[in-house]
């Protein structure tokens, strides 16, 4: 393919309409169509596209992959096409659907910037978020910060783009955050999956926000601090002790103390911020386990994902 190259980014030049212009003069050829790492190549015959194909996938699916690429860059060289065809729909009704979808994600983009990312729950134990369907309640279950918005996509067995929705949803309702490392431990819930040859043993509920313990679990990932930041957190665990101890009765202030100290080691060990969250969630399932007032759980919940919202 050495005839033409047309080449520009999907910034500047939105990809479907450049492969309209392109269809519209019956020319046959490829689209290589790159962003970071990832690449996808579509292929033209007389102007049709009959097939693409990436890393992951062939066909309409790796079509469509591309919808995410917003910073992505294509060139497209003219020339004989060999590829078997996988893709039998018009061109126009794929490239309105295409359109569609990078019109989408332009608005999830504002919140999740990059399928790459690792979503992390805010609520603690016993708040129930309003507003918030099955759907989105079972993948609250899944964002520990284990999973990538993509690798969500595949143990849901669902489209990105429908679980980023659902996402962009939680996250605009401040039910989730996004971060760029990994941060949490593989949840342990039921999630859909291939037939095996004998069925595993259901998990057992955890109690809401806290993960289920695996058999081995993975330890934490390790986080290089250096002393300003170790003052930080440490900093931060003493106020959330002192903010629950505001709350809970004087019965209940060693338990703080022990599992404030629990947290400070954990921050010294190199677990790093997951070692303040898991503070805030350890007291508040404490004060669950003891038997607090749930009025008293509630105002507590309040007071400590304030402190994480400043």
């Amino acid at each position: 393919m050495s005839q033409g190259l047309i080449q520009g980014s999907m910034r500047e030049a939105p990809l479907p309409d450049i492969i309209q212009l392109v269809s519209q003069g019956g020319k046959s050829g490829c689209f290589n169509v790159v962003e970071e790492n990832k690449r996808t190549k579509i292929y033209l015959k007389d102007g049709r596209i009959i097939h693409a194909v990436s890393a992951a996938a062939e066909g309409l699916e790796a079509f469509y992959e591309v919808a995410l690429w917003l910073d992505g860059s294509y060139s497209f060289e003219e020339g004989e096409v060999s590829v078997a065809p996988t893709i039998q729909k018009p061109n126009a009704s794929i490239l309105m659907e295409m359109g569609r979808r990078m019109d989408e994600w332009r608005v999830i983009s504002q919140k999740i910037s990059s399928v790459d990312l690792y979503p992390v729950s805010n609520l603690l134990p016993g708040e129930t978020p309003a507003g918030v369907n099955p759907r989105e309640a079972k993948l609250l279950e899944l964002t520990t910060g284990y999973y990538t918005v993509l690798e969500l996509s595949e143990v849901l067995q669902k489209p990105v783009l429908n679980v980023a929705k659902d996402l962009y949803g939680l996250a605009m309702a401040g039910h989730i955050a996004l971060k760029g490392v990994r941060s949490g431990r593989k949840p342990a819930v039921e999630l859909p999956a291939a037939p095996a040859p004998a069925p595993a043993p259901a998990p057992v509920p955890a109690a809401a926000g806290f993960p289920v313990a695996e058999d081995a679990p993975a330890p934490p990932p390790k986080v290089t601090l250096d002393p300003l930041m170790l003052a930080k957190l440490t900093a931060f665990t003493q106020r959330i002790s002192q903010t629950s101890k505001t709350v809970l009765p004087f019965e209940h202030h060693e338990m703080i103390n022990r599992l404030q100290g629990r947290s400070t080691q954990g921050i010294i060990n190199g677990e790093g911020p997951e070692a303040v969250k898991q503070l805030a969630l350890s007291i508040s399932k404490a004060a669950v386990d003891a038997g607090v007032d749930a009025e008293l759980v509630k105002t507590l919940n309040a007071q400590l994902k304030a402190l994480f919202a400043k």
